[in-house]
Formats: structure tokens, C-alpha cells, sequence
């Protein structure tokens, strides 16, 4: 499979938990390219579990 993400894009993986997300985005993108839900909240909040 190839993937062609144009310059300055947002890419939103969603589904359930285990379909593959992580994984998907792991193959496909360099790590400081992905940020998980987590991670967001984190920012906002000062608090991931908020």
C-alpha cells in the first residue's frame, strides 16, 4: 500500500479499541508525526486522565 499525505495535513484515524490504529499509524508515519488522544487532553487540561 502506498500513501500520499499532501504537506500540511490532518490525518484522524478512528475506530474501536484493537482495530489497528496504533499500528497503522506506526507503519505509516514517523513518530513526532502521530499524537494520540491522550496526548491532546494532556495539553489542554495539564492533565491526560481530566
Amino acid at each position: 500500500m502506498q500513501l500520499r499525505v499532501p504537506d500540511a495535513s490532518l490525518v484522524v484515524l478512528v475506530g474501536p479499541s484493537g482495530a489497528g490504529k496504533t499500528t497503522f499509524a506506526a507503519k505509516y508515519f514517523r513518530p513526532t508525526e502521530v499524537i494520540s488522544s491522550d496526548r491532546c487532553r494532556e495539553l489542554v487540561s495539564d492533565d491526560e486522565n481530566d
